[in-house]
């Protein structure tokens, strides 16, 4: 019996032990298979540049797919008469297996060059490629040049813009650049700096994310900060021509703090340059540095949270309750519970060692939608995806932060074909998500909302300009001014969370224009179709007789009028709209006095302000004030991971529309976009910059300009010397040779560039009368009478004064290009 009981004993063990071994594993398999929380994939794709003269230049990265030639202008490299290139390929650990590049039409529509290059050399980590562009290409006309690399299964795309222009001393630019941010690092070789600048005593503390050329020789040195050079950068060429050059250049620096921890710096250095009487000349710089958050330091205290050197413009979003704030820099979203004593790291591309630059360019932005109570995050990704599954894709990335579980969670991804600089200014019109996973965008001239859950999307409207659309400060609500169909004339307004739109109608005779939000509230004007003024240089403004503020059920909360005075220069800020009231005065409208409409919204007792702070060592630093929830000097710093990305991207047709559009490039990229090119003319003279058409030509540049020309009028197509003033006769004769650009409000000096580009220029003289600009000089400029049919020359203080009497009215045209 004994015996039978011990077996019996021994089985029931065996039983046990296999139970809890099977459940065991069963649990493990589990944790295993469940668990999807990862960190983001390591860069992998190679970086590009060009060896310009023995300086390396014009970093590229890497593009997961091709990309829209006409929006994507990251650098320009130029070409002597060699038409010989060397690119250097740094592969990391990737194998490169071959090197391609096309040569295609500034709007990509064609191709011009197809080469694939076999033979690669080796330098040092690096490969070599050197090739010798064959095409036959236009003088000062842009291409897009679009390199291939075939690297371990897969393509990865590079782009430049390519521009044939002889004696620009690109090498000398970029040395100059090199050498100049490198001496700033020590004080002893800065001093040479000095003869460069023109600085200015405005009293102001010194403010390490704004220094220029006005900025003293110790601002520009570093002052006491002493930094040291973490990550060297790259000179990236902006725009050249034989006169002047634009580089901006990125590079990383680290400071010690007063308890020796290190803190890091992003830096971004813009330099414009003239070359003359073999010296370079500095005739602008701009220097912005931005120290990235680091919740190791101290710089967490009752009063909030030092978010360092970086501008005063903060992305962050507190809980209704203020419990929780988030906030973005630098391209990381952060977020920080003073109750819990938490702070976590929620979304970064950067690594924390051996991180190359792939994983610190910051091209790339987030928009913080919803911050919830429980600690959970919404927000959208948008721009170049430095690392992970998306990696090089240019895209919009919506997500949601897990609190509890500590991961971000992918819920889709569109990927765009135009560079970060164009997506940022439509995404800055809209990107919001509502509670039912429906994400809203304006992107093309199209007001898209896309059901996240589903993977589809709809066109909510179609045809919308980005000057007619605004949205309020959440993006909750968004209203347009219609330009097609039934409604044209109207304003439609959308309310996200439901969908659920109206329509604003206008009255007989009267016009509508969209102006902004005040909260959530709609600000809107009403004018007259006589208040469209057109004065004498051809230009309109409008003068509203009414501004309204009404809310989404069509309750009007104020409404603003004044008996013969007109509401123009109108600017709504988070506090209070302000404007210019103005009488009619003649063609045009004269300002009066100034008034303001304040917002009168009350603000939460718990809140968040952005305060500047200073102190000896950083000079101006930005500090997120919080409510007075219990903090704590040294919270437990987190660092949230990423889910699995499964496959949730969305297509949206993200083709530009084709319209006369005038690109104005300044300080280092995209400054703005105008439909009228003497606007985009006077921004560009005002900036320093260039102004380019959809098709990629230089309709102006600001210094590049011969000291003297004379045209044939012979070359001279007979309907611009006829000297109309007529544009759309002057279309019709031009029709398919060239575009007519109309410059009228712009200076003589500025127009003298478009002859300068050879390009002959209409101006009015008087009441019917006008000449054509066919040359200038020093003394004069060169005039042909379309009614004697001869040039002569005309002093150039008197021609000035000549056509700023006729009201500054020059018409000319670019001829299109044909290849």
């Amino acid at each position: 019996m004994k015996r039978i009981k011990k077996a019996l004993l021994k089985i029931l063990i065996l039983v046990c032990v296999f139970i809890v071994g099977v459940a065991g594993t069963a649990l493990l398999l589990n944790s295993v298979s469940t668990d999807d929380r990862s960190e983001l994939n390591d860069a992998t794709f190679p970086e590009v540049m060009i060896d310009m003269d023995g300086t390396l230049v014009n970093r590229m990265y890497g593009y997961a797919t091709a990309m829209q030639a006409d929006f994507t202008r990251d650098s320009v490299t130029p070409l002597d008469t060699t038409k010989q290139l060397t690119f250097v390929v740094n592969p990391y650990a990737s194998e490169v297996t071959g090197f391609s590049y096309e040569i295609r039409t500034s709007d990509g529509s064609k191709v011009l060059e197809n080469k694939k290059i076999k033979a690669f050399e080796q330098n040092g980590e690096n490969l070599k490629v050197s090739v010798e562009i064959g095409s036959d290409l236009r003088v000062n006309q842009e291409y897009s040049m679009q390199i291939s690399l075939d690297t371990e299964g897969k393509t990865v795309y590079y782009y430049t813009r390519i521009v044939y222009r002889s004696q620009v001393h690109a090498g000398e630019y970029a040395a100059f650049v090199k050498s100049f941010y490198e001496s700033c690092l020590d004080k002893n070789a800065a001093d040479g700096l000095a003869a460069y600048l023109e600085p200015e005593n405005n009293g102001a503390g010194t403010n390490y994310s704004n220094i220029n050329i006005n900025s003293t020789l110790s601002e520009v040195s570093w002052g006491t900060l002493e930094p040291q050079l973490y990550k060297e950068g790259i000179p990236i060429i902006k725009d050249i021509n034989e006169t002047t050059a634009s580089i901006s250049i990125d590079y990383q620096l680290t400071s010690q703090d007063d308890n020796e921890n290190t803190e890091v710096y992003d830096v971004t250095e813009f330099y414009r340059m003239r070359y003359m009487d073999s010296r370079i000349y500095l005739l602008d710089f701009q220097r912005s540095a931005n120290q990235i958050f680091d919740a190791s330091l101290s710089v967490f205290s009752d009063d909030g949270i030092v978010l360092g050197v970086r501008n005063k413009d903060v992305e962050y979003m507190v809980s209704e309750k203020a419990d929780i704030v988030a906030f973005v820099q630098q391209g990381d979203l952060w977020s920080y519970a003073p109750g819990d004593g938490k702070v976590n790291r929620v979304f970064s591309f950067r690594k924390s060692e051996n991180g190359d630059f792939r994983y610190s360019r910051n091209q790339h932005d987030i928009k913080i939608i919803r911050v919830n109570e429980d600690g959970d995050i919404d927000f959208v990704l948008y721009g170049y995806m430095n690392r992970g599954a998306h990696e090089g894709y240019e895209g919009i990335g919506v997500y949601h932060y897990n609190n509890d579980k500590n991961v971000v969670e992918e819920r889709a991804f569109i990927p765009i074909s135009e560079s970060f600089e164009f997506l940022k200014r439509d995404l800055s019109k809209l990107s919001y998500v509502n509670e039912n996973n429906e994400l809203f965008l304006l992107l093309a001239q199209k007001l898209y909302c896309v059901n996240i859950e589903n993977n589809t999307y709809e066109v909510l409207e179609d045809g919308i300009k980005n000057a007619n659309f605004t949205a309020s400060e959440n993006g909750d609500y968004a209203a347009w001014l219609v330009t097609r169909g039934d409604d044209k004339g109207c304003i439609h307004e959308i309310q996200m969370d439901t969908k659920e739109t109206r329509t604003i109608e206008h009255a007989k005779g009267e016009r509508l224009r969209v102006v902004g939000y005040m909260n959530q509230d709609l600000i809107y004007g009403i004018l007259q179709k006589s208040d469209i003024l057109t004065d004498s240089d051809g230009h309109t403004k409008e003068g509203i007789h009414t501004l309204r503020i009404e809310d989404f059920q069509g309750d009007i909360k104020k409404e603003y009028h004044q008996e013969s005075l007109y509401i123009t220069d109108i600017s709504v800020g988070s506090t209070l709209i302000e404007f210019e009231l103005s009488s009619k005065s003649g063609d045009t409208y004269q300002a009066r006095k100034k008034d303001t409409i304040m917002n009168n919204k009350n603000s939460a007792v718990n809140t968040a302000k952005v305060e500047l702070i200073s102190a000896s060592r950083t000079g101006v630093r930005v500090r997120l004030a919080l409510s007075e929830n219990a903090q704590t000097d040294t919270p437990l710093a987190m660092y949230s991971k990423i889910s699995s990305v499964s496959e949730k991207n969305i297509s949206l047709d993200t083709q530009i529309p084709q319209e006369a559009v005038y690109y104005v490039y300044a300080k280092g990229g995209l400054d703005s976009t105008y439909t009228d090119p003497a606007k985009a003319v006077l921004r560009a003279d005002d900036q320093g910059g260039v102004v380019l058409n959809r098709a990629q030509q230089y309709v102006w540049e600001r210094g590049n300009k011969k000291t003297k020309i004379q045209l044939d009028t012979a070359d001279i197509p007979d309907s611009i010397l006829q000297g109309t003033l007529d544009t759309d006769e002057l279309k019709k004769a031009l029709k398919g040779t060239g575009t007519v650009t109309d410059l009228s409000g712009c200076s003589l000096d500025s127009v003298l560039y478009e002859v300068s580009a050879q390009r002959p220029v209409i101006a009015k003289t008087g009441n019917g009368t006008s000449v054509v600009i066919v040359g200038y000089d020093e003394y004069n400029t060169w005039l042909y009478d379309p009614v004697k049919q001869e040039t002569y020359p005309y002093g150039m203080n008197d021609s000035t004064d000549l056509f700023q009497k006729a009201g500054n009215i020059f018409i000319t045209y670019i001829e299109s290009v044909n290849y």
